[in-house]
């Protein structure tokens, strides 16, 4: 398995996959599973949080979901509840099932740039790098 580092905290790939322009990472992160999924930028912004991304040709793409796995459901990333020192607090949910996680600081940035690697996109609203 692909690991990536950040910091003190190991991420490893589980599976990636590229289908009709959606592109998908599902990583892990100690015993608690996620996934990102990237599709192209669209005209509504509905797109979860606020990274952009770019392929190598320049389209133009957006995180569509960051998710979290559950007794066998995704829930779907809402907002951080609570940042701390070195960790927040990430809620996630699905219909009336909501759950609060505890995850190193900075979790949707590191998931971001988890997708840039695997995926090999260009982010394109920050200028700093995330140490890894």
């Amino acid at each position: 398995m692909k690991t990536h580092t950040f910091g003190t905290q190991v991420f490893a790939v589980f599976d990636s996959s590229d289908k009709g322009g959606t592109r998908m990472v599902h990583f892990l992160w100690g015993k608690k599973d996620f996934r990102i999924t990237v599709g192209r930028r669209t005209a509504s912004g509905a797109a979860v949080g606020h990274a952009e991304l770019e392929t190598e040709s320049g389209t133009e793409l957006a995180v569509a979901k960051l998710q979290y796995l559950l007794e066998f459901e995704w829930l779907d990333f809402v907002a951080v509840a609570d940042h701390g020192l070195a960790s927040e607090k990430v809620r996630f949910q699905k219909d009336k099932k909501q759950r609060i996680v505890e995850l190193p600081k900075d979790f949707y940035d590191i998931a971001v740039e988890i997708a840039c690697r695997e995926l090999d996109l260009k982010r394109t609203d920050r200028k700093r790098k995330l140490a890894g």
